[in-house]
């Protein structure tokens, strides 16, 4: 066997009809497409969803679904952020001065991704279980 010598499977490639190529072709003068009208036109074609002026399904369905607004004032910080940022005394309004979190947090959650602390206090913050560990086995202390 020779790579020159390779063919498809028959059944596998299906010969494209060639239109427009004269009347005794049998789909010359309009290629199969009728007389007029916007099918007949090249890129002529309905866009997904028009129903001929109706309005379409998707704006007569009512919407539904929810996205929280809690999540707009609600942020995440990592300790090792805390830890660099050097605040012993953190709070949300030291954070905001620290420009680490946005003005308009009124939430934030500390989560551990260092086994390095140093100690310091957080007041008003929310921590996981690992976080408040590290910190009070560093000499620091947590109030939520």
């Amino acid at each position: 066997m020779k790579l020159n010598a390779l063919k498809p499977n028959p059944k596998r490639i299906k010969v494209s009809k060639r239109v427009g190529r004269g009347t005794g072709s049998g789909s010359g003068k309009t290629s199969g497409k009728g007389h007029k009208g916007l099918k007949s036109r090249s890129g002529g074609r309905v866009r997904v969803g028009f129903e001929g002026g109706q309005m379409p399904l998707q704006k007569r369905v009512p919407k539904y679904g929810f996205s929280s607004r809690t999540n707009n004032n609600t942020e995440q910080l990592r300790l090792s952020t805390l830890v660099q940022s050097g605040i012993l005394d953190v709070s949300i309004e030291s954070l905001m001065n620290a420009d680490l979190i946005k003005n308009s947090t009124k939430k934030v959650k500390v989560f551990l991704d260092t086994d390095k602390c140093s100690k310091m206090n957080l007041k008003g913050i929310n921590t996981s279980l690992s976080v408040k560990k590290a910190i009070e086995d560093a000499g620091g202390s947590v109030e939520e």
